[in-house]
């Protein structure tokens, strides 16, 4: 799958490598806490500076940090580096599934969310509310009922995603029932994964065969009256 981030169009199994290195985690670990220069970075990591501007140069180019330039009272600009937008970044591993998505925090509409969920509405209050609050211990009760928030919606979702699948492993059952083959299953699987419709193209990438093959299994499939194709 592909995330878009910012403006640039972000594999997710590159963003996922990328943040298989430990230096360039702990950078983002840093610039998590604000924005840093890259000798700064360098000596905080104890990692020479041509290693540092690599690894920057590949975060960059993720379009996971953004670079400026800033004058100092004395000496030259300084270039700093910092996080370009909070991200989502989530993989999901399970006997009948394998997935990955990189999504924006939301920054929409809110109305359509208050409509659907009005508890959150309350939330928006108390936020907009802790913009005058200048003692740490309030903004903490603040931050504290988010959390609480946060995990009972982890938890909803948690669920959501047994029941999901529980389908699956249905699934499987009745394509053991129909005297399906392993590919054949597992086409049938992705699509009623995707909710009915995905094309040929995606299955392919999706399951790693040809898109020839992909055509010829639906084909079968269609033959045998468990899919329609379009």
């Amino acid at each position: 799958m592909n995330g878009r981030y910012g403006d640039t169009m972000v594999d997710e199994d590159k963003l996922f490598n990328l943040l298989g290195n430990e230096t360039r985690r702990m950078i983002l670990r840093m610039l998590s806490s604000g924005p840093c220069y890259t000798t700064e970075i360098a000596e905080k990591l104890n990692v020479g500076q041509k290693a540092i501007n690599e690894h920057m140069r590949l975060l960059q180019e993720a379009g996971l940090v953004d670079l400026y330039v800033q004058k100092q009272s004395r000496g030259s600009p300084r270039k700093y580096f910092k996080i370009n937008k909070s991200v989502r970044l989530e993989f999901f591993i399970g006997p009948y599934r394998f997935d990955t998505s990189l999504a924006k925090l939301f920054d929409g509409d809110f109305k359509k969310l208050f409509l659907e969920f009005p508890q959150l509405k309350e939330f928006e209050e108390k936020v907009k509310k802790s913009r005058h609050i200048r003692e740490i211990s309030k903004l903490s009760l603040v931050f504290d009922s988010l959390n609480e928030e946060h995990a009972k919606i982890t938890q909803a979702k948690d669920y959501i995603e047994h029941k999901m699948d529980q389908v699956r492993q249905q699934c499987i059952s009745v394509c053991d029932q129909l005297g399906l083959d392993d590919t054949e299953k597992r086409i049938v699987l992705e699509i009623v994964s995707a909710g009915g419709v995905v094309s040929t193209k995606q299955l392919a990438e999706r399951l790693n065969i040809g898109e020839d093959r992909a055509i010829s299994v639906l084909s079968v499939l269609e033959d045998k009256g468990i899919l329609l194709t379009q």
